[in-house]
């Protein structure tokens, strides 16, 4: 009986785990793109936003997450374009450029392609369209597999059509 009981309390803490891990949805629309967020202390948050357009940027895509919850940006304005400087969600926040790698890096992941730092354009010029996903690490400068990834190789992740962005490898 006890054995029991461990086993269902082990499958019912990862069921937890897994819903907390799972996408927080916003926007509406046929089309849409992830977004993996990592602070300096290590916790994540994805989102998985909506939206009508053939494709929008990088910066719009988490402007539209911000808008639809509790994360907060700090874009600062300069001459040569927009740069995202601190994003807070949750009690957890990361601001600004601390020396080495303490700063946002930005990363990349289209439909069928692996995770790129961009090194020639921001995101604002970067094009987001179904499928994409976007990543910003705080604090160092390789992206990790989101969260969800854990639980693939548990059978725990229920796939619900469409409603979740094709995860990233």
């Amino acid at each position: 009986m006890g054995k029991t009981r461990c086993c269902a309390a082990v499958v019912l803490l990862a069921g937890v785990c897994a819903v907390q891990a799972m996408p927080i949805e916003i926007g509406s629309g046929d089309k849409a793109a992830g977004i993996y967020i990592e602070w300096k202390d290590g916790f994540g948050v994805e989102f998985v936003v909506r939206f009508e357009q053939e494709s929008i940027s990088g910066l719009d895509l988490i402007r539209r997450a911000a808008a639809d919850s509790s994360l907060t940006l700090d874009v600062q304005s300069y001459e040569w374009g927009e740069m995202l400087n601190g994003i807070a969600y949750a009690g957890h926040i990361n601001e600004g450029y601390d020396g080495g790698d303490d700063w946002w890096h930005y990363w990349v992941k289209d439909p069928e392609q692996d995770w790129i730092s961009p090194q020639t354009y921001g995101a604002s010029e970067r094009v987001v369209a179904d499928g994409s996903w976007d990543g910003w690490v705080y604090g160092r400068a390789t992206i990790p597999e989101p969260a969800v990834l854990i639980f693939v190789g548990t059978g725990v992740l229920f796939v619900r059509r469409r409603a979740i962005v094709k995860r990233p490898r």
